[in-house]
């Protein structure tokens, strides 16, 4: 099977409210919180290491049978620019959810590398992927050493 690496658009930073899981120096959260910076209308969007899709996507990820991830709430605020950026592009505040991954390589249809960008998925699910707006992300195929 193919696999691709996913760098998609960097549109927020972390939250205060973000906690990670002791042991995994800052890569593996226990609570995510987004703050939006501005918005591209694209379906996945990253602040490292989190990740977080729009609610249409993470719809038809749940009712896929790709595997590696949990879709958990979230805590998500919009920064002043944020707020600016988003009355100028007169577009609604994305409801988002949190795209945990939790894969292996190989194993399953999402997973994360230690090399950045960390997210990879299999074809299957680039194929589901691309059904939305990935304009702006970065996507490249990734090779399993």
């Amino acid at each position: 099977m193919k696999y691709y690496r996913i760098d998609p658009i960097v549109d927020a930073r972390q939250g205060d409210m973000t906690e990670y899981t002791p042991g995994f120096e800052n890569r593996k959260l226990e609570t995510f919180h987004m703050v939006l910076e501005d918005w591209n209308s694209n379906d996945i969007v990253t602040t490292s290491p989190g990740f977080a899709v729009t609610r249409r996507l993470a719809d038809s990820l749940a009712k896929s049978e790709l595997s590696g991830f949990k879709l958990k709430d979230m805590y998500l605020s919009i920064s002043e620019n944020g707020t600016r950026a988003i009355r100028e592009k007169g577009v609604p505040i994305p409801e988002l959810i949190w795209l945990d991954i939790e894969g292996t390589d190989e194993q399953t249809d999402f997973f994360l590398t230690t090399t950045y960008p960390p997210l990879v998925v299999s074809e299957r699910a680039l194929e589901v992927l691309r059904e939305f707006n990935l304009a702006n992300a970065d996507i490249e195929e990734y090779t399993i050493q």
